[in-house]
């Protein structure tokens, strides 16, 4: 009987992309690199007869597909058994068939849970010889490496040395190196000449890059000072209004209905009361002004 699972983006039990290609060559004795390769569906074919002997036949598994039809053969037989089996799983071909990364990473976690809740413990498969003896994938052939070996032939042909050094005289021999190795200093003298010319270009856009990087912390400096002073500022004026309250407060308490202005001056500008007999009669004079400015801005009626 088979035993349906399903998997979510919130499963822990997940392998890594090392551990999910580990785990398919530990079961089929293969030499898999990397997840892509399971995008040919001869793998899954091959695990899915480890479970159910009965339920697929290899002989129809192209292990090493030359081609798209080959890969399409592949995922038919494949579909084809799961329905006949009974394993509800939808299999999006299309998308498995393009061998991209997560599309069949996603895919091999799935088959993998699957494959524990349904393996039954035995271990008398042999994966090589019930796919034919065949290599998942094939190996390249170490035959092609040897046949460049023949080329080092070529280095024979030292006789026209042996006459020109028997004709010619010394004289010639030494020339001819100087004339061959005269232009051979040019094209170091060349380089060196851009590289010089690209490291001072570098160096230009480095101390330009430097200069504008210390432009903006210095202004990054200069707008944190002015932040600070603005917070200064709010947490005083913020001081002299709740003073502004408190007296409001007491004054409410004590049933007064309107408050001296001197009094204000003196909370909101930190000044003493004037206690001099001419400031109390100016005071006296100027205090019904005042009381009525107050008055007119603050009615009896209201309450702070």
């Amino acid at each position: 009987m088979v035993v349906n699972v399903f998997i979510s983006a919130v499963t822990t039990d997940t392998l890594s992309r090392k551990d999910a290609i580990a785990w398919v060559n530990d079961r089929l004795k293969s030499h898999m690199t990397k997840v892509e390769e399971m995008a040919s569906g001869a793998a899954y074919c091959q695990l899915t007869h480890m479970l159910f002997r009965d339920g697929i036949n290899l002989k129809k598994v192209k292990f090493n597909p030359r081609n798209e039809p080959d890969v399409l053969n592949n995922w038919k037989v494949l579909t084809t058994s799961w329905k006949n089996i009974g394993i509800d799983k939808p299999v999006d071909v299309e998308k498995l068939k393009k061998a991209k990364f997560q599309d069949n990473m996603e895919f091999l976690q799935w088959f993998h849970k699957f494959y524990n809740a349904n393996y039954a413990g035995e271990e008398d498969y042999d994966a090589v010889a019930a796919r034919g003896g065949e290599d998942l994938p094939a190996l390249k052939g170490p035959g092609g490496v040897s046949r460049p070996i023949a080329a080092p032939v070529r280095p024979v042909a030292p006789r026209p040395t042996v006459t020109t050094t028997t004709r010619a005289p010394p004289t010639s021999i030494s020339v001819a190196p100087t004339k061959a190795a005269a232009p051979k200093p040019t094209a170091p003298s060349n380089v060196q000449r851009s590289n010089s010319q690209q490291d001072t270009a570098l160096l230009k856009e480095n101390e330009a890059l430097k200069s504008k990087v210390a432009e903006q912390e210095s202004d990054i400096n200069l707008w944190m000072e002015n932040a600070k002073e603005m917070e200064n500022e709010r947490d005083h004026y913020y001081s002299l209004l709740r003073k502004v309250e408190e007296l409001l407060v007491r004054s409410e308490e004590d049933g007064l209905k309107s408050l001296d202005i001197a009094v204000i001056k003196s909370t909101l500008y930190d000044e003493a009361p004037a206690n001099d007999e001419n400031e109390e009669i100016e005071h006296q004079t100027n205090g019904k002004i005042e009381n009525e400015v107050i008055d007119g801005v603050v009615d009896d009626g209201e309450t702070f």
